[in-house]
């Protein structure tokens, strides 16, 4: 008489979960591409609001907004508006123009600023008390004197530049992550990065970057999302 098998054997079990662990790694690869792209459109979706809110400021001011607060002082008036460090002082400046209610601001887009999970201050920095009044900078009633920056998806402060500066080429400039680490920003190698190819022109006005999913600056190369055509 024939005895029926009941269970399965070894081997089987180990072929059905050596199968089950690669449609895991598998899946695991495909949605992990998806949200690096759904991120990739989220900031992307960020640097296009900005791009707006900018041609709104400059067709009210006849320029983009400086990239440093002593320039942007200069510009609405108030010469002893300083940063005090020299860290996202590009950003800085762009979010503290794009908050002013002159010339019929603010300009910057509310929920895009009302966004904790994009506006941060992740140098810790603020108008320096002696350098300005509240009423001197014309912000929203009780608005922060914080010097916000605008994030990617991945945490990182974008990064802002106006093209007169690029072109002078005699800024300061480092990043501070979201984990903490700084990045210089070359402005000899910002601008052989900025410039065309071809024709040698630079992108018009003022550009706005982010460094992408690996955190590494390359000047708007790469895997870097930008506010200009991108030249590769």
């Amino acid at each position: 008489m024939r005895r029926h098998r009941s269970g399965f054997t070894l081997i089987e079990i180990l072929v059905v979960v050596g199968i089950l662990v690669l449609l895991a790694a598998v899946l695991l690869v495909s949605f992990g591409g998806v949200f690096s792209k759904s991120k990739q459109a989220q900031t992307q979706a960020t640097i296009e609001t900005l791009r707006t809110n900018v041609e709104s400021y400059q067709a009210r001011w006849g320029v983009p907004p400086p990239c440093s607060l002593q320039e942007l002082g200069l510009l609405i008036g108030y010469p002893a508006l300083v940063d005090p460090n020299k860290d996202n002082t590009g950003i800085e400046a762009l979010v503290l123009a794009l908050r002013s209610k002159r010339e019929q601001g603010p300009y910057i887009d509310g929920p895009l600023f009302q966004d904790d999970k994009r506006r941060t201050n992740l140098d810790i920095d603020t108008v320096l008390e002696d350098a300005t009044t509240p009423e001197h900078l014309d912000l929203e009633d009780g608005s922060a004197r914080d010097l916000f920056e605008i994030t990617d998806a991945w945490g990182n402060p974008l990064v802002y530049l106006d093209i007169k500066t690029v072109r002078a080429g005699n800024y300061q400039y480092s990043v501070t992550l979201a984990d903490g680490s700084t990045v210089n920003i070359n402005a000899t190698e910002c601008q052989n990065a900025l410039r065309h190819p071809v024709t040698g022109q630079y992108p018009t006005g003022y550009v706005i970057w982010s460094f992408g999913e690996d955190g590494i600056n390359q000047y708007g190369l790469g895997d870097d999302i930008t506010s200009w055509p991108k030249y590769e």
